[in-house]
């Protein structure tokens, strides 16, 4: 009975995943389809990712030196955003909320692609990297409902971001500018700095409660972010009490010019 409750909560999980973004049915990977998802690749993503998908394209060398993190390396198959478990390979409708919405400062929504485009492109990403198949599907972490952001949520949240070390990266008043982030590095090498959580506008993963309660959880594939699942465990309304916390350190967005 357990069993079947916690996969109808998952399969529910799902559901209202793909209804927040619109999708309708996914559609099968095909060869047709992976012929046109690299028409598409071709036309919008090498200019960054490489004809190969080795994050080496003709831009990635400006992105590299003056926007790090580079362009993702499909050929790796390690993704930072994912609602899957830390270590684990995204699931399909990961990939698709990250075509569709894009990174914040980094890579553009391509909302501007049909949806059964956007399919296409992805079952060619996908088939550039031998871990999709070789690596079985895993469920996704289950989201539930977020608590109110009283202010003894907020003070809770405080305390766990104290206990967790998080201002070790991100400071102590979450400007990014803890002891650590001049010393961080990806899997790759490449320099990486602590985000400023006082403003979520650029958080990469997405800047709803949902969003960061999912990188709290999963963590970043790849970067110094681990996942505080484990530590955590049992204790997932502290995690809601740290994006209440997490949330209340936000500046106002300055307008656009």
């Amino acid at each position: 009975m357990l069993k079947f409750i916690s996969s109808f909560v998952v399969c529910l999980t799902a559901v209202v995943f793909c209804t927040n973004l619109g999708l309708a049915e996914k559609p099968q990977s095909t060869e047709d389809a992976l012929a046109a998802g690299k028409s598409i690749y071709d036309k919008v993503c090498y200019i960054c990712h490489g004809s190969e998908g080795k994050g080496d394209g003709p831009s990635a060398f400006f992105m590299a030196a003056y926007l790090a993190p580079r362009p993702r390396d499909f050929t790796v198959g390690t993704y930072k955003f994912r609602t899957t478990p830390t270590g684990e390979m995204p699931s399909d409708e990961d990939l698709f909320r990250t075509v569709t919405n894009g990174v914040p400062g980094f890579m553009p929504s391509f909302q501007g692609l049909s949806e059964s485009e956007r399919w296409e492109v992805i079952f060619y990403i996908k088939s550039m990297s031998s871990a999709f198949a070789e690596t079985p599907a895993v469920d996704p972490i289950v989201i539930d409902n977020r608590p109110a952001p009283t202010a003894s949520s907020i003070q809770r949240g405080r305390e766990v971001y104290k206990e967790l070390k998080c201002w070790d990266c991100h400071g102590h008043n979450g400007l990014g500018d803890g002891p650590s982030t001049n010393n961080m590095f990806d899997d790759l090498k490449m320099k990486m700095f602590a985000q400023d959580l006082t403003k979520p506008f650029t958080f990469r993963g997405g800047d709803t409660p949902e969003d960061i309660y999912r990188t709290f959880m999963t963590g970043l594939n790849g970067t110094p972010m681990p996942s505080y699942a484990k530590s955590l465990e049992g204790r997932e309304k502290d995690a809601w009490h740290m994006v209440n916390y997490i949330l209340s350190l936000a500046r106002p967005k300055r307008p656009t010019p």
